[in-house]
């Protein structure tokens, strides 16, 4: 009787961990603005986009996130134009904590590969790769399915010979499966 009672305990107290969240992964994309600092303090702002946002949470308070993003800003340096192009993949852990109806997800990533490419109006074209971390804040809101976000990051990595920083705000829309 007591292995019965000490089973249907642990069933009862696994089913309630397994549901206390109505979802583990969600894929998400986003849109926003970006700032250019650092080496690339020459350049304009531009538009940033996050083509993968993806997460997995292990319970309503920890996770792993792993994102695919890029920012395009124009140069307008000494009389050269042209654009710079810099793509980062990043991974790191997400802590999120509810605020009345959303729920803010803080995600500190490490940005494995970055690149950047700087193109002077096709007269000088190169490519620097590097590294760097993210500094991610969502606060999230909408349905168990689909939601939205706004996003505020701060970017800040290097390259060969270059440093590099970016503000970056935006909106996001994920799937939660």
């Amino acid at each position: 009787m007591k292995k019965f009672i000490l089973t249907a305990t642990l069933a009862l107290f696994l089913t309630n961990i397994s549901t206390a969240q109505d979802s583990k992964f969600y894929l998400g994309i986003g849109v926003g603005y970006a700032s250019a600092g650092g080496d690339f303090d020459d350049n304009d702002g531009g538009i940033a986009f996050d083509f993968l946002d993806m997460g997995y949470r292990f319970n309503e308070s920890w996770g792993v996130t792993l994102g695919l993003n890029s920012a395009s800003h124009n140069i307008d340096d000494q009389g050269f134009s042209g654009t710079t192009v810099v793509t980062s993949f990043a991974i790191g852990p997400m802590y999120s904590v509810p605020v009345g109806n959303m729920m803010w997800d803080f995600k500190p990533q490490y940005a494995f590969s970055m690149a950047a490419d700087i193109d002077y109006g096709g007269l000088d074209a190169f490519e620097e790769k590097g590294s760097g971390f993210i500094l991610g804040n969502s606060l999230v809101m909408g349905d168990n399915s689909w939601q939205w976000s706004i996003d505020a990051d701060y970017v800040m990595g290097n390259f060969d010979d270059l440093g590099y920083n970016s503000f970056r705000i935006g909106a996001g829309l994920r799937y939660n499966f």
